[in-house]
């Protein structure tokens, strides 16, 4: 709506400027979109709520002051001041010159009642319609099945989580993945960790595996298998083939469990669950390998296979099979990708720790090589930074039973002020319990306010407080506040609209006009800037500009709310602004579901 405002109001100054003779003799290059570029929403309200400097930028041009062109563009643009768009007749209140040569607009109290009236009666207020049939895949978290997830993976599957809210709340068909690489080195030393402990081995000794896993978890894999399968003898436990795969089957399923229960408290779940040995079984990783082969993108070279990755802008070749035979790990991740793209995903979006960087190149050079007419930015990588976490001014490094990390469920329960195991005990059933609620909100927020590719230290005691310090509380706060007054009116949203709808259609007595105050003025302004902000959001794969948006619309209504008395006697102002309340409440809320964060009416 910004945007359209913005258009009409450069399209009255192209006007101005380019009908007059003065502008066919200087031969003016000037465009709609060049105006629009300079007009903006001044931070100083008295300064309009739309302001431009054209005349400053082009009076040399018509050999003129500034403030004399000004004037000349404002008395053209006040013969004909009626501006239309699709939804909504916009209409200018005043405009006022302000030196050194500022044109500023005022738009009329009537266009915005109505605005606010067309607010409430649409939908799909700041969502353009959609032309998208194809389906679109976006991978998130894909961690190995060697631990707990960590806070890395909290903030990685937050941001995925959000990211498919935005793209699915547009019209696209969305398809959420989780990645398992359930082979390799690190499955290997999993296996041999639980072996470990099952043969009574301490971390500590010097017997335990030189790059084994050494948190509690590793015990309590290895407790649980040995009670499931009856082990009860040193000789049950030897290293033989079957008894590998016996523990690595085991601890890989119940690791994957163990994540899955924790994603559940942030309220994460996934369409399918891909996993990388299915891609050594059915020959996928294999069949890359040929094609490659066949399309001489690789070559023999002391003894081991490599993929010309120089020819798709990596600074060197990469090896992609070891001289022992084994594959590289960026090799399933180009099978993967490639079956990706066999599914008829036209774009694949992938939400990764910035350790991942190194890989990029490779897997596009890999898909590329394929020559199977894979778009170039199949697939688009985000990459985030890790989540330092800070309780009582100190950084909290790691958990006991992760061994080296905190993990996405101490997080969780940290947030939300379960933090001694009893109590951790007591809520066990954490999806059900509206204990944690409190906690995977502020997570989920807290994440999403910051870009990505930032660090971010995530503050426990700033999470807990129940204040307007604490960002998400307060911005539930104004949805509590502006739900109450809406029970207190005792008022519908059918009913309100009704009222105006009369109004406009002449069966209520108009009354003098009505003058929005300084604060309501800024909130419908703030309402208005959501088309613009969804579009950047979406187009740019940014939640945080909706975290940014709800904070400043949640500021603008406390502020409203401290300063001025809504349900007054006068019914005409009372509805006035009892639609302004309804418009917080409806925005607050439909911008908090999109990422993943309650709006409690009652706080």
């Amino acid at each position: 709506m910004i945007v359209e405002i913005k258009k009409n109001i450069a399209e009255l100054i192209y006007k101005a400027l380019t009908q007059g003779r003065a502008s066919r003799e200087i031969n003016l290059s000037i465009s709609v979109a060049d105006i629009m570029d300079d007009i903006e929403i001044p931070k100083d309200q008295s300064n309009g709520d739309f302001s431009t400097n054209i005349a400053l930028k082009k009076c040399k041009q018509f050999k003129c002051s500034p403030i004399e062109l000004a004037k000349t563009v404002s008395e053209s643009i006040k013969s004909s001041h009626r501006m239309l768009s699709d939804s909504l007749e916009v209409s200018i209140q005043k405009i006022e010159i302000a030196n050194p040569g500022f044109i500023n607009f005022f738009l009329s109290c009537d266009s915005l009642m109505r605005f606010l009236y067309n607010l409430n009666n649409l939908d799909n207020y700041g969502w353009a319609p959609s032309n998208t049939k194809n389906s679109i895949i976006v991978e998130y978290v894909s961690a190995n099945p060697t631990g707990p997830l960590h806070v890395g993976h909290a903030r990685q599957a937050v941001l995925g989580d959000a990211i498919s809210f935005l793209l699915k709340r547009s019209g696209a068909k969305v398809y959420r993945e989780f990645y398992y690489n359930d082979a390799g080195n690190q499955i290997a030393n999993l296996t041999q960790s639980v072996i470990a402990r099952l043969k009574k081995i301490s971390p500590e000794s010097p017997e335990f595996p030189r790059d084994g896993y050494k948190g509690d978890y590793i015990a309590e894999i290895a407790t649980d298998f040995a009670a499931k399968t009856n082990l009860s003898e040193e000789l049950d436990i030897k290293n033989s083939k079957e008894i590998k795969e016996k523990v690595r089957e085991h601890a890989i399923n119940l690791i994957r469990q163990e994540q899955n229960n924790d994603l559940k408290l942030l309220g994460v779940t996934f369409d399918n669950y891909a996993v990388e040995s299915k891609f050594y079984e059915t020959g996928l990783v294999q069949k890359v390998i040929s094609t490659l082969k066949e399309n001489n993108k690789t070559y023999i070279a002391d003894g081991a296979l490599w993929l010309k990755t120089t020819e798709y802008g990596d600074d060197k070749d990469r090896v992609m099979q070891k001289t022992d035979g084994t594959y590289t790990y960026f090799v399933p991740d180009v099978a993967y990708h490639f079956n990706k793209w066999q599914r008829g995903f036209y774009r694949a979006i992938n939400i990764q720790g910035s350790d991942h960087h190194g890989t990029l190149t490779r897997v596009k050079a890999g898909l590329q090589g394929l020559q199977e007419n894979i778009v170039d930015n199949f697939p688009e990588t985000l990459l985030h930074k890790m989540v330092r976490v800070v309780k009582d001014g100190k950084e909290v490094k790691f958990s006991k039973r992760s061994g080296s990390y905190v993990t996405l469920k101490d997080l969780v329960f940290m947030a939300s002020g379960v933090d001694d195991k009893v109590s951790q005990e007591k809520y066990c059933d954490i999806i059900k319990d509206p204990m944690l609620t409190k906690g995977r909100d502020a997570v989920r927020f807290f994440l999403l306010s910051k870009k990505p590719e930032t660090e971010f230290t995530f503050d426990i005691d700033l999470a807990q407080k129940q204040s307007e310090e604490n960002p998400v509380f307060y911005v539930q706060y104004a949805h509590a506040r502006a739900s109450s007054v809406i029970r207190q009116a005792d008022v519908t949203k059918l009913n309100l609209l009704n009222f105006f709808k009369n109004f406009y259609e002449g069966t209520i007595a108009k009354k003098n006009s009505y003058v929005f105050t300084k604060r309501e003025r800024i909130i419908i302004l703030r309402l208005l800037e959501y088309p613009a902000v969804i579009s950047h959001a979406l187009n740019n794969l940014e939640p945080h500009q909706i975290v940014f948006y709800v904070q400043s619309l949640a500021s603008d209504f406390h502020k409203f709310y401290n300063e001025s008395k809504i349900l007054v006697d006068d019914e005409f102002i009372k509805n006035n602004r009892l639609l302004i309340v309804l418009s917080v409440a409806h925005m607050i809320k439909k911008n908090l579901e999109l990422l993943g964060v309650s709006a409690p009416e009652i706080m």
